[in-house]
């Protein structure tokens, strides 16, 4: 005869089945959502300028890998941006990906692609950036700081590291959260019968060590730490967001 369980494991078995029951009903509602209505275009401009202040742009490439993983209709903008007056600032490299018809093929969290280029992950947090949008509203940024190894011609091996800020931009809503916005995407569908475009928008720069300098894979002069990229990358932002962002908001 099998013995009965302690209470507290009853408890345990108890708030189990209650969350398998709660996980199928909220699956199981997936199918009554409306079908894809019409698509709301991004509040973020389709193409980023040349010159933002005394940063100027240059186009960028978009890898084969990209193209392949992504649906056809996804739209891609990626500019580096290097600094008129101070030749020794990194260069800043502004990536954007317009999502297509296929939201779920569109775009994906960045933390797997960088993870899968060899990327180790020594910090991740929330950031707001004041003051960003045309409104004066402040905007959310997830930041990642990353840094992995490279081997030189000489045999060492030293870290590079890199600071990135990245948000999406839907047609009124702009969110640093994946699974906000794909609650988002439910609640537009459900309650007003359309899908929203989704703007990533990615911003990142390296981090100049004095490593880097000594290896000579930067100019002498040029180093600077986490914090002033960080600082670099809040001012490009809140220099490019007010031109390139639509006021209408909800």
């Amino acid at each position: 005869m099998t013995s009965p369980l302690p209470n507290s494991q009853t408890q345990i078995v108890k708030r189990l089945y209650i969350l398998a029951a709660f996980l199928a009903i909220g699956f199981s509602l997936i199918w009554f959502l409306p079908k894809s209505g019409e698509m709301r275009l991004s509040r973020l401009a389709r193409h980023l300028p040349m010159k933002v202040g005394s940063m100027v742009g240059y186009r960028g490439e978009i890898s084969e890998e990209e193209l392949k993983i992504l649906a056809k209709d996804t739209e891609f903008e990626r500019l580096q941006y290097v600094n008129s007056l101070n030749p020794t600032q990194p260069p800043i490299e502004a990536s954007v990906v317009f999502s297509g018809k296929d939201l779920n093929n569109s775009i994906h969290r960045p933390e797997r692609c960088l993870r899968a280029q060899g990327w180790n992950f020594i910090k991740q947090r929330k950031i707001t950036v004041r003051n960003a949008l045309p409104d004066g509203s402040d905007i959310p940024f997830r930041e990642i700081v990353c840094e992995k190894p490279v081997k030189l011609k000489n045999g060492k091996t030293i870290k590079v590291t890199r600071v990135q800020y990245y948000t999406f931009f839907g047609h009124t809503a702009i969110t640093e959260d994946h699974y906000g916005r794909t609650l988002q995407d439910m609640k537009d569908r459900l309650f007003k019968g359309y899908d929203q475009q989704w703007a990533y928008a990615t911003f990142s720069m390296p981090v100049n060590s004095k490593d880097l300098v000594e290896a000579g894979l930067v100019r002498p002069g040029s180093v600077y730490s986490l914090e002033d990229s960080e600082k670099m990358l809040k001012k490009f932002i809140k220099q490019l967001l007010p031109v390139v962002v639509d006021r209408k908001g909800g």
